[in-house]
């Protein structure tokens, strides 16, 4: 199995830190947010694919071609286009199932061991705002629709962003027209796979971190040392 990270982003948010540091070598607890990633799918697969773009070389000099013994394979996205543009850049490295996390969140081992007990699976968060996150639409446990910051309520269950995937995604990609923003949502894409098979959600037991802002750093820090972020 492979695991694939986006890593590609500007990090705009996180100005005038990722004018220098590529956002996900930014440090929490002495470490980055990267390598957490790395860490807790380093057991469960062969390989990691990097999807790399701003201040790449930044990320392919800390880390090399390897990690604790797992190969590091580094793609470049070529023009930030969203999401499932950055997916698309690794179809011809995943043979089948895989693994999708985003290079800016710090996610809990016990959540992925949950999402690799499907086929596919995407995992949810309960959040206090889901008018600020993509929500789900379920039927049971199975995902039937992810709705963009829904205007009425939905639920309180938001896309963490942690996938296990396979091929079927890319052909949804291929079929997507630019989204109101002028990017390709994978979020699209996995809804179109959805309506062929069906897509687990998986409610996080974990932490999920996602690091947006700088002040996102301290809150990170923490939760880790598990420590109220509130105080």
């Amino acid at each position: 199995m492979k695991a694939v990270i986006l890593a590609a982003g500007e990090g705009t948010r996180m100005r005038p830190i990722t004018y220098t540091t590529p956002k996900p070598l930014i440090k929490i607890l002495g470490k980055p947010i990267l390598e957490y990633s790395f860490d807790i799918v380093k057991d469960k697969v062969d390989e990691i694919i990097c999807v790399v773009g701003h201040l790449k070389e930044k990320i392919i000099e800390y880390f090399g071609e390897e990690y604790d013994g797992v190969k590091l394979t580094y793609v470049v996205q070529k023009q930030i286009r969203g999401t499932a543009d950055a997916v698309r850049e690794v179809r011809d490295y995943i043979p089948d199932q895989f693994i999708l996390l985003m290079g800016d969140s710090i996610f809990d081992r016990r959540d992925l061991e949950a999402c690799l007990e499907h086929e596919l699976s995407i995992l949810a968060v309960e959040v206090e705002e889901p008018e600020n996150f993509g929500i789900f639409k379920l039927e049971g446990d199975i995902i039937k629709d992810i709705v963009e910051k829904p205007k009425e309520y939905i639920s309180n269950l938001a896309n963490a962003a942690m996938y296990v995937l396979d091929r079927d995604i890319f052909d949804e990609i291929e079929k997507l027209e630019p989204s109101s923003r002028g990017e390709y949502e994978l979020t699209e894409a996995i809804t179109a796979v959805g309506k062929k098979r069906p897509i687990h959600c998986v409610k996080s037991t974990g932490h999920w971190i996602p690091i947006g802002y700088p002040h996102d750093i301290e809150k990170a820090e923490k939760i880790l040392k598990g420590e109220n972020p509130k105080e």
